[in-house]
C-alpha cells in the first residue's frame, strides 16, 4: 500500500542550554522508544570492541557481547568475550543461547575459534542505570587459554563501562544546540529509553516500565518491526518548527504535471485520530492544508483546502480587479484539488520516517548514524506513536 512520508527528521530518539529551550509544562517524556528483541542484538554488536582499562594500568578489550535480557530488579545481564587488547582482531560469535550457558563452556568454544587470541576470558556482565549514567559491570568470569599460554588478567576489575545519559546533543543541526536527558529501563527482553528536556526533575519510576497501553502496543508490532517509538505532539510540532525551513515536502499526484510542496506543516490529534495542517503550493498557487487521518493505523480519511487569502487592496483599480479574480479563481479550483488529493490519498497510511535523514549520536566516545523506516502509526490522547524498523550503524 502507498504510503505517505514526511521527510522530516523524527524520531530519534530527542532541551535546555545555550539560553535556548524547547517549552513544555509538563514533566512527561518528550518521547520514549521501546528496543524490541529484534533490534537489541544489532545495538550491543555496535558497542564492541570496546577497550577497558583494569587495575595497574593495563588495558583489555570486549570484542563480544550479547544481551541476555531483564535481571528482574531493575537491571539486565549480558555475555561477553575479553581479550589482550592488541594482536589480530577478533570478533567471536555469540548469540543469545549463550546466555544459558555456563562461562567456562562459552570461554573453551571462543578459544578454539579460528583466527582467536592465544589466551581470553568468557564474562558475565550486570548492566544498570540511575540517573543519569548507564553502567556495565563485571559480574564474573572464566577464563582460556592455549597451551603455553594464560588469559588476560581481570583481577580487581569491577567497572567496564560508564556512558553518561544527560545533557545529551541528538538532534542534526540547525537543533543541535538543544540538550536532552536519556533515562533507560529494563523490562524483560525489551529496553525503554525515555527522552527528556535536559535538567528536569521528574518521577522517573513512572516512566521506566511500559503502562498497560504501551505493553498493549509492544504486543501488536507488525512482523519485522524491531522499535516503537511515541512522542507528544508538542515535541513533533517543535521539531517541525526547527526543521520547517528545511525538510519541505514534495507531494506528486497523479495526473497532475507539477509538484505539490507542503509547508510549515503542524500536526494535532487525540485518540484514533491525527490532522496535519500547513501550506500546499502549487507554483504561485498557495493553499491551506489539513489531513486528516484515521483508524488503529492512521490512514487518511480526507484533505482539504482553502486558498490563502491576499488582500486585493491595490489603488490600481485593474490590479485590484486582477486579485478579486485571481481569488476568486483559487476558491473555485480548492474544491476540486481537494477532492481529487482525497480521491487519491484516501486510505493511504501517513507514516513518519527518517531514512534519509540520519539521526546522529554519541554513546560514549563513538558516533552512531540511526535510520528509521515506518510501519504503523497510531495516535492516543497527545501522543503519536510509530512502530518500525530502524538500523543502527557506527559513524565513519
Amino acid at each position: 500500500m502507498k504510503r505517505m512520508r514526511l521527510k522530516f527528521f523524527l524520531i530519534p530518539m530527542f532541551l535546555v542550554t545555550l539560553g535556548a529551550s524547547l517549552a513544555h509544562a509538563q514533566a512527561r517524556p518528550l518521547m520514549r522508544a521501546v528496543l524490541l528483541p529484534e533490534l537489541i542484538p544489532s545495538v550491543t554488536r555496535q558497542l564492541v570492541p570496546m577497550t577497558v582499562q583494569v587495575p595497574g594500568g593495563q588495558t583489555v578489550r570486549i570484542v563480544g557481547l550479547v544481551y541476555c535480557g531483564s535481571d528482574r530488579h531493575g537491571g539486565a545481564n549480558a555475555i561477553g568475550i575479553v581479550t589482550p587488547n592488541q594482536g589480530t582482531p577478533f570478533s567471536p560469535v555469540l548469540a543469545p543461547a549463550d546466555c544459558n550457558q555456563t562461562l567456562p563452556t562459552i570461554a573453551a568454544r571462543a578459544i578454539a575459534m579460528p583466527g582467536g587470541p592465544d589466551g581470553l576470558q568468557a564474562i558475565r556482565a550486570h548492566v544498570t542505570w540511575a540517573p543519569w549514567q548507564l553502567r556495565l559491570d563485571l559480574s564474573n568470569s572464566a577464563q582460556a587459554a592455549k597451551p603455553g599460554f594464560s588469559a588476560p588478567a581481570l583481577t580487581g576489575l569491577r567497572r567496564l563501562a560508564t556512558y553518561p545519559t544527560s545533557n545529551l546533543k541528538l538532534l542534526p543541526p540547525p537543533g543541535d544546540q538543544y540538550r536532552f536527558d536519556a533515562a533507560v529501563g529494563f523490562s524483560g527482553s525489551t529496553i525503554l529509553v525515555a527522552i527528556f528536556d535536559a535538567g528536569q526533575i521528574v518521577n522517573l519510576e513512572d516512566y521506566l516500565t511500559p503502562d498497560a497501553s504501551l505493553s498493549r502496543e509492544i504486543a501488536g508490532v507488525p512482523a519485522g518491526a524491531n522499535l516503537l517509538a511515541d512522542a507528544q505532539y508538542g515535541f513533533i510540532n517543535d521539531l517541525l518548527r526547527i526543521y520547517a525551513p528545511q525538510y519541505e515536502v514534495p507531494i506528486q499526484v497523479e495526473g497532475m504535471a507539477q509538484t505539490m510542496v507542503a509547508k510549515n506543516v503542524r500536526v494535532a490529534g487525540g485518540d484514533n485520530t491525527m490532522t496535519a495542517t500547513g501550506q500546499l503550493v502549487m507554483g504561485p498557487i498557495s493553499y491551506n492544508t489539513a489531513v486528516r487521518c484515521e483508524g488503529a493505523d492512521l490512514t487518511i480519511s480526507q484533505i482539504t483546502l482553502e486558498p490563502v487569502v491576499t488582500a486585493c487592496d491595490s489603488d490600481d483599480m485593474i490590479e485590484r480587479l486582477k486579485c478579486q479574480g485571481q481569488q476568486a479563481a483559487m476558491a473555485g479550483s480548492s474544491s476540486a484539488v481537494a477532492a481529487a488529493l482525497t480521491n487519491y490519498y484516501q486510505g493511504h497510511n501517513f507514516h513518519y520516517s527518517a531514512v534519509d535523514r540520519p539521526l546522529h549520536f554519541t554513546i560514549g566516545e563513538q558516533d552512531y548514524l540511526a535510520t528509521f523506516e515506518a510501519m504503523k502509526s497510531s495516535s492516543q490522547g497527545t501522543t503519536i506513536s510509530e512502530v518500525g524498523r530502524v538500523s543502527i550503524e557506527r559513524a565513519k
